[in-house]
This record gives structure tokens, sequence and C-alpha cells, in this order.
């Protein structure tokens, strides 16, 4: 049984995702679809996911086919932007959906984060 949590927030200008434990892959497909379904619903294109409680580090692989459906489900409909955990410096998933046609950042400073995630760029 999984110990993962995930809760959704309505802010002004963007939907908040919040997720602990320690994700199963699925997991994070469904959350992909629970933004999907938030952003249809609400016309927010602006996403942050607060990733920072997550147990372990994700799995390379896992990672790498969310990054590809990142690119292919959003692609530049939307701006995501990924708080990781400050012991995982990696940007791995931020390079794959950005490479697949995404507007996705990711990194451990919530601030910059959020700023970044309300550019009009």
């Amino acid at each position: 049984m999984s110990d993962t949590c995930i809760g959704m927030l309505e802010h002004p200008e963007y939907l908040e995702f919040v997720i602990s434990g320690d994700p199963t892959e699925q997991e994070w497909i469904s959350l992909l679809h629970e933004i999907v379904e938030s952003i249809s619903r609400t016309g927010k294109p602006r996403v942050f996911i607060d990733a920072s409680q997550i147990d372990h580090p994700v799995d390379s692989m896992i990672r790498y086919r969310m990054g590809i459906r990142t690119g292919e489900t959003f692609g530049v409909l939307a701006r995501i932007a990924a708080l990781r955990p400050v012991w995982n410096d990696d940007n791995f998933w931020e390079t794959v959906a950005t490479n697949r046609g995404a507007i996705a950042k990711s990194g451990e400073d919530r601030s910059a984060l959020i700023e970044w995630l309300l550019c009009d760029e």
C-alpha cells in the first residue's frame, strides 16, 4: 500500500499540486491526469507542483517517461514549475519535458519558481 498523498490548491493565478510520500509511476501518471482535468475545469494553465516532501528519489526512467508525457500532454499550452526536494539536485525531468516541447522548470527555490511561473514570457 502506498503512503503517497496528493492535494490540490487553487490560487488566483495558478493551480498548486502537493505530493508527498513515495509515489509510484502510476501515481505520477494519475497526477498528470488530475492536472489536465483541473486545467480544463478552471481554465488556469499555470501549474506549480510541490514535490519537496517526497521520501525517496524518483527512478531516472520514471522521470524520463514523465518528462516525455509532460511534453506530449501540455506542449506550450501550460506552464509547469516543479519544486523538488533539496537533497535531489537533478533537473532531468525538466530537460526531457522541455526537449519534448513543454514549458517546464524545476528547482528547489519555491519563490524563484513561482516568479518564473507567473512571468509573462
